[in-house]
């Protein structure tokens, strides 16, 4: 009975991704004839479908890809990737359709048209949120990383590399979450300043990774602190800051019981 019914369930999943690909594969005659057919799709296939549309760049090139991600969006909707895609505040505006955003990606280095108004107006409506990419965007900014802090209490993971606009004054509104696990702020204007409130901050013992490669500012000054208060930390990359060759005696002696990778590079 037990194989009978296991032989039944994969026929099933088969069938669901059958329908699924019929779906994406005729994508254009939803939009053209009746896009209501998609929108009263049960949750659990628009989320399929959302995952598999967004996942290629063909889509959003060739298809109104604005009308399908509102068709499919749903308050079920729990993590969207746009990292294929060019995002603007429109499509940010879309995302607020779910209120149970968890995770949220939209990294792309390159042509994204969104703003800082978009991107906060999109964060108030995700206090759930606990998982942020949004690397090498200029929209970035402090008043950005203001509004996670406010908005979005359960965060643990945030990438930001690249963010250019982003200071010691976005990190210091970070410092004041609790459940921050690890944090990427390479190629960022941060310093020695938001580094020390970050790793005194309440979730200094909670932090697991961070990156902060490239970033100039960084000294031996911050890194001690991270030594002193981030007590579980794993990995820790902060490659082309200002140090000197002392700088891993820090770790060394501070015998961070936890830390498996370690990368640097100093300036003679």
């Amino acid at each position: 009975m037990i194989e009978s019914f296991g032989r039944r369930m994969n026929h099933i999943e088969t069938l669901v991704s059958i329908s699924i690909k019929i779906i994406l594969d005729n994508l254009p005659l939803y939009i053209k004839d009746d896009v209501k057919m998609l929108e009263i799709l049960p949750f659990q296939l628009k989320n399929i479908i959302l995952k598999r549309f967004t996942s290629s760049s063909y889509f959003w090139r060739n298809i109104d890809f604005k009308t399908v991600l509102s068709a499919v969006v749903n308050v079920y909707t729990s993590q969207i990737d746009l990292t294929s895609v060019v995002v603007d505040d429109e499509m940010l505006g879309i995302l607020t359709n779910s209120k149970n955003l968890t995770k949220i990606y939209l990294s792309r280095s390159n042509g994204n048209l969104m703003t800082t108004t978009g991107l906060t107006n999109l964060l108030r409506h995700t206090k759930d949120l606990y998982i942020f990419l949004a690397a090498n965007c200029d929209k970035i900014d402090d008043t950005v990383l203001e509004c996670l802090s406010n908005c979005c209490p359960n965060l643990m993971g945030l990438d930001i590399r690249g963010c250019k606009n982003v200071t010691d004054c976005g990190v210091k509104y970070l410092s004041k979450l609790r459940n921050l696990v690890w944090l990427t702020f390479s190629n960022t204007q941060v310093s020695d300043d938001g580094l020390v409130c970050l790793a005194e901050g309440p979730s200094g013992e909670n932090i697991k990774e961070l990156r902060i490669e490239n970033c100039s500012k960084v000294t031996e000054v911050g890194l001690d602190a991270i030594a002193k208060n981030c007590r579980n930390i794993e990995g820790l990359m902060f490659d082309n800051c200002s140090l000197t060759d002392s700088t891993v005696t820090l770790f060394q002696a501070e015998k961070l019981k936890h830390l498996k990778q370690i990368t640097w590079t100093f300036s003679l």
